[in-house]
């Protein structure tokens, strides 16, 4: 556009001069004739100074017209890229706009999600200082119990060890005769026992050591 614009002003004026010119040339050499040679140049030259205005008229308005244009396709050319750079704002904005919504999104499931394990944590919390005090305690119930187990099994030891004493029975020993005829004085054999007195101590033993076997049992 802008070459040609110019070959078409070059051209123009190329025109408008060669005008000039030749009506220059006429009028000088007209004024070496007579009268109305000159007025004949006089009046040819105005006439092709008259088209050389009208040349340069033309030339003008053409430029004006051209710069008219220019301007018009600058301002539609101006007007598009305005509006295609309105398009692209408008879905750039559009774009981060879902894109804050989508992280808004994400951010508000996080938070219920860090509330949710705020209370997980605080409830495990709870339950750990419940356990510790469970755990003091029933260490506590298990020491006491082993303890109370040892002096059971104390005095269990000390029982057993006394019922043993006091079950030992001492069979009477016959008294020692000097002769054969002091043994023989009372009537009595010495190889012979109260078998009934035996028989008693025999069934006091056996209901003292029922007792000792149940308790070793449980």
């Amino acid at each position: 556009m802008a070459g040609r614009h110019a070959a078409s002003s070059s051209k123009e004026r190329n025109l408008a001069l060669t005008i000039l010119g030749v009506g220059t040339f006429i009028v000088l050499a007209s004024m070496l004739g007579g009268v109305w040679v000159v007025r004949a140049g006089a009046l040819l030259a105005i006439g092709m100074a008259f088209a050389a205005v009208m040349v340069a008229w033309s030339e003008l308005h053409r430029e004006r017209a051209e710069h008219q244009a220019e301007v018009r396709r600058q301002v539609a050319l101006r007007k598009e890229q305005s509006e295609r750079h309105r398009a692209d704002s408008v879905a750039m904005i559009e774009r981060f706009t879902g894109r804050a919504e989508k992280l808004q999104q994400i951010i508000e499931h996080l938070r219920r999600q860090l509330g949710a394990a705020n209370s997980e944590l605080s409830s495990m919390r709870g339950n750990a200082a419940w356990l510790r005090s469970e755990v003091s305690e029933r260490q506590a119930r298990i020491d006491g119990l082993t303890a109370r187990i040892a002096e059971l099994e104390a005095e269990l030891a000390a029982a057993i060890e006394e019922e043993t004493t006091e079950n030992v029975v001492e069979l009477p020993t016959p008294p020692v005769a000097t002769s054969e005829e002091e043994l023989w004085a009372e009537g009595e054999d010495p190889t012979m026992v109260d078998l009934s007195r035996v028989a008693k101590i025999i069934k006091q033993e056996e209901q003292q050591q029922k007792p000792r076997r149940r308790r070793r049992r449980a």
